[in-house]
């Protein structure tokens, strides 16, 4: 058992978007917090390293941690070579979350029709497609959703032993965009429901529904006609092309023949099928490439109404900002909050704990709170410089500099949990363990290790069950405050602006 996703679809990507399709696939996993965690062994300990998802010179990657879920999930991956992406089991919080972003990378780029599902559900665009747009720049739309015929037809042969369903349908396009859909909306409709209504309820004389009916009412009669052969003899006529249904002479042809010119084909077809109980897709995938496509269909909607069913189709998605894409608000979320924290403000993921990715754009925007946090870090940052050997003591200096430093760090780790350092900030503090400032940050670490561990003493509820606790346990402030000066730290463009160094 276990979230799976996917996507349906042939990926069909124009040869011109494909390497911009790959720099985007990464910018998407990198924003999205997926890492390559890496183990060393250094005086009988061990280190978790982060690295953010990257490249290889062969043009792959495979990840399996997100930091902000702070979880391990089961493999995953990309290649740029050929756009394959691949993944087993995802979760429900943030890293499944973005596995399902990527999948819908591919829909929205792949030319021919393909879903995304998860767990067998086809996924609304509007949640990731919102944060594509964000992080990528993009103008993604849900224009290609609304292709209801081409995307029905492609479900129906894509699940063989179901038929297409109303909640199919309510997937591909909820209620509230129906507005902008037109008669495959209502065909598709037709098809599920049955015709039944239209003999009984009032219909506009002119409207689609009424030339839908003076069809069946056609087809009753050419079944009485022809009754055994009736869909062999419908073939026949559906097979002929535009100009011979214009030149009709059969008597009984004479009003199929002319609601042949603006209905589709398919109209035909479904209403047969209804008339004689018959299923209608497998009839239509046996036809579809035998009868007419040449019909000239009618605008049953007005100028208006067509112009704004146009900007509803083509409406950009509006943007979700990383932080409430990746918010988390699930049943089990808050679940097992201890006593000691009741009453606090529930945790939520916020730009101040993706200061990593920080790059002095409104990206990563550094609240208040956070910025006079940072400052007065600096300031005792700057302090400590100031004392002899950086404020260290003995600690962090000469041959013994790697093994205090990687002490400290798995102290860290074991007492407050999962608080692993990015992998280029452990090397860059290692080649410059000569250096005052890198051993007063070292100093200032080991002081938060210490003056926080009264208020973050709550993580012992997650030692043994870490997916089972409350995330207010898991993202206590005193923990969060060591992990985000680590990726401080890490960021050397932030910590130049706040540590100058």
């Amino acid at each position: 058992m276990g979230t799976f996703a996917g996507y349906t679809g042939k990926v069909n990507i124009p040869e011109e978007k494909r390497n911009c399709f790959g720099q985007q696939m990464m910018k998407l996993l990198n924003y999205g917090g997926m890492m390559r965690p890496e183990e060393v062994s250094l005086f009988g300990r061990k280190l978790i390293l982060l690295s953010p998802v990257e490249l290889s010179k062969e043009g792959n990657v495979s990840f399996w941690y997100n930091y902000f879920e702070e979880r391990s999930w089961e493999n995953a991956g990309f290649d740029a070579n050929d756009l394959d992406f691949y993944s087993e089991k995802i979760g429900s919080c943030e890293f499944g979350d973005v596995i399902l972003a990527a999948y819908m990378l591919y829909e929205l780029y792949d030319e021919t029709p393909g879903f995304v599902l998860c767990d067998g559900d086809i996924i609304d665009p509007w949640f990731y497609g919102g944060w594509l747009n964000h992080i990528l720049g993009t103008e993604f739309s849900m224009e290609k959703r609304y292709n209801l015929w081409e995307n029905a037809e492609y479900l129906a042969f894509f699940r063989i032993n179901d038929p297409f369903s109303i909640s199919e349908l309510e997937d591909l396009i909820s209620d509230k965009y129906k507005i902008a859909c037109g008669t495959e909306l209502a065909d598709l409709l037709y098809i599920i429901h049955g015709t039944e209504t239209l003999e009984s309820n009032h219909i506009v004389p002119g409207s689609y529904p009424d030339d839908v009916y003076q069809c069946k009412k056609a087809l009753i009669s050419f079944r009485e006609i022809n009754g055994d052969n009736f869909f062999e003899y419908l073939l026949r006529f559906l097979q002929m092309d535009r100009s011979k249904r214009e030149k009709n002479t059969d008597a009984n042809l004479t009003l199929l023949a002319e609601l042949s010119l603006f209905l589709p084909a398919r109209v035909f077809i479904y209403l047969a099928a209804e008339i004689d109980h018959k299923p209608f897709w497998e009839l239509w995938k046996e036809w579809k490439d035998k009868v007419y496509h040449d019909e000239q269909i009618k605008q049953y909607a007005s100028e208006k109404l067509q112009k704004q069913r146009m900007e509803w189709r083509k409406r950009i998605i509006p943007e979700i900002r990383t932080s409430e894409f990746l918010r988390q608000d699930n049943w089990f979320t808050f679940r097992n909050t201890p006593e000691e924290l009741e009453g606090k403000d529930d945790y939520y993921l916020s730009d101040d704990d993706r200061i990593f990715w920080w790059d002095g754009t409104d990206e990563v925007i550094i609240s208040d709170d956070m910025n006079a946090w940072l400052t007065e870090l600096s300031d005792r940052h700057r302090r400590l410089m100031d004392l002899p050997d950086a404020g260290c003591g003995n600690k962090f200096k000469g041959s013994d500099f790697i093994e205090d430093f990687i002490i400290l760090l798995d102290e860290i780790c074991d007492y407050y949990e999962r608080i692993y350092p990015f992998k280029t900030m452990f090397y860059d503090f290692i080649q410059n363990s000569g250096k005052k400032e890198y051993r007063a940050a070292l100093a200032l670490l080991e002081m938060l290790y210490e003056e926080n561990k009264e208020e973050g003493k709550v993580i012992e509820y997650a030692k043994w069950d870490w997916d089972m606790v409350s995330k207010n346990v898991t993202q206590n402030i005193a923990r969060l405050r060591l992990k985000r000066y680590l990726s401080v730290m890490a960021n050397v463009k932030l910590r130049k602006k706040y540590f100058n160094f």
